[in-house]
């Protein structure tokens, strides 16, 4: 009798093993636009872990970095549409689908990583409440990559003066746009995709965006020149198809919500830490750091003295004053 007991255990743990896993009942594509060595992509790992540890294995997060999905505001258009479940996408690639995001976009709304993540966090449910009317996802949790920096191939730019008559590539937004204008400049809109070839071919002279960018995506190969010009934070929110949110039972919806929130800690942390090693090799590599420009405050005074002009853009005037309100009380509890 105990051999026969004893053979039955054997046969049924061979058969256990034998067996796939159960599949999981969700499936969830997260698209972004970096490659596998950003910051962004090992946030994304990191939220991929999480949302299947929460989720008892019953979401099953498919990572698809380097815009394999399409651009970031074509994902974007999809997640509207329930065709795509989630993505992680720069905040000014957002703003078209969703102004209300665009308060995260004032220039020199932030003077240190610890305020914009104070001010991100405390806007998380505000937005939540709008985003989903306006381009039909929600916000699961804020990724930043540092400040965006100023790179060029053609020369040291200290002052205001010595950005003059450079070509500077911007993303496709109107705050990014409007900024640099108001410093004297004629930005050059363009998508993300065709950055690299056009500095190598001398269409545009510079750029802006962190420094982990600027390793990720190898522009010390064509740039010589770095500006901690800090007008603005790489931010970048994870968002779900509101769609898919609300198809999913409550358990799975917290599921969602903290794994979100606990990558985008995580992603922060990776951050500074790949931030300042890539200052580090960036001048290992031959690239000059300036630094802030002598005359910031001109700089920044140009470019707050916008912000009455952008609110038709990011939500309307009343909106724009709750949220910046939002972002200060936040940043003053610190």
């Amino acid at each position: 009798m105990k051999l026969f007991v004893k053979t039955l255990a054997t046969a049924a743990l061979a058969l256990s093993v034998a067996l796939p896993a159960a599949a999981a009942e969700y499936t969830m594509r997260l698209s972004h636009g970096d490659n596998e060595n950003n910051p962004t992509h090992k946030g994304a790992l990191k939220f991929e872990e999480l949302v299947e540890k929460y989720s008892d294995g019953r979401i099953d997060v498919q990572i698809f970095p380097s815009n394999q999905l399409g651009s970031e505001q074509e994902v974007a258009q999809a997640l509207r549409m329930g065709s795509i479940e989630s993505e992680i996408l720069y905040t000014g690639n957002l703003v078209p689908l969703a102004p209300s995001v665009g308060v995260m976009m004032l220039p020199y709304a932030f003077t240190s990583n610890e305020e914009a993540h104070a001010a991100m966090d405390a806007l998380k449910g505000p937005l939540n409440e709008r985003l989903p009317r306006e381009a039909g996802v929600r916000v699961l949790g804020y990724f930043e990559k540092g400040f965006r920096v100023l790179t060029n191939g053609e020369r040291e730019v200290k002052t205001l003066d010595d950005l003059q008559g450079l070509k500077i590539r911007v993303s496709k937004n109107n705050i990014a746009i409007e900024t640099f204008k108001s410093w004297g400049l004629d930005p050059i809109p363009m998508a993300w995709a065709e950055v690299f070839p056009a500095l190598q071919q001398g269409v545009i002279d510079g750029q802006e965006n962190p420094y982990t960018t600027a390793i990720s995506s190898k522009f010390y190969e064509v740039q010589k020149y770095i500006t901690e010009i800090h007008y603005l934070i790489w931010s970048g929110p994870i968002i779900v198809s509101e769609r898919f949110y609300q198809g999913l039972p409550e358990d799975l919806q917290a599921a969602l919500d903290r794994a979100g929130e606990e990558a985008a800690q995580y992603e922060r942390e990776v951050s500074a830490e790949e931030t300042a090693a890539a200052k580090e090799k960036l001048v290992e590599l031959g690239m000059t750091l300036t630094g802030a420009p002598e005359d910031e405050a001109k700089w920044q005074e140009a470019a707050k003295a916008l912000w009455p002009e952008f609110a038709d853009d990011i939500g309307g005037a009343e909106w724009v004053e709750q949220a910046t309100g939002i972002m200060n009380d936040a940043i003053a509890a610190q």
